[in-house]
């Protein structure tokens, strides 16, 4: 399965959070970069025509809450509040190829983002 990278961006286009996963090798991202409330998440897509979603996992710091979202293969880039990051806090991202929605490859190192009003 090829690597896959998570991007978060902020609405204007203004690169805030950059994960790339290169072979299962990342650099951690130790703290949350600020992003506004209408940030999208991005990834690159993979070339693998097997897949057929992406698993899209987002943490909720601040209520230890997780959400699970599947995306279509089709779709590298999402906002941040359509798939349930909807309100200020710290927040991490991770992004999984999946041939189903039950068969899904190793997830990207989490990314960290903090939301705010701003």
């Amino acid at each position: 399965m090829k690597s896959a990278g998570a991007l978060v961006k902020h609405a204007e286009g203004l690169l805030v959070i950059s994960l790339l996963v290169i072979v299962g090798c990342t650099a951690p991202t130790k703290q949350p970069t600020n992003v506004g409330p209408y940030c999208n998440i991005s990834w690159d897509k993979t070339n693998n025509p097997k897949v057929t979603w992406y698993q899209l996992t987002l943490i909720d710091q601040s209520k230890q809450a997780k959400i699970v979202r599947f995306i279509p293969a089709e779709t590298t880039t999402v906002s941040c509040r359509d798939v349930g990051a909807n309100h200020e806090g710290v927040w991490e991202v991770t992004v999984q190829s999946c041939y189903d929605k039950s068969t899904c490859g190793l997830p990207t190192e989490a990314a960290r983002m903090h939301i705010t009003n701003k």
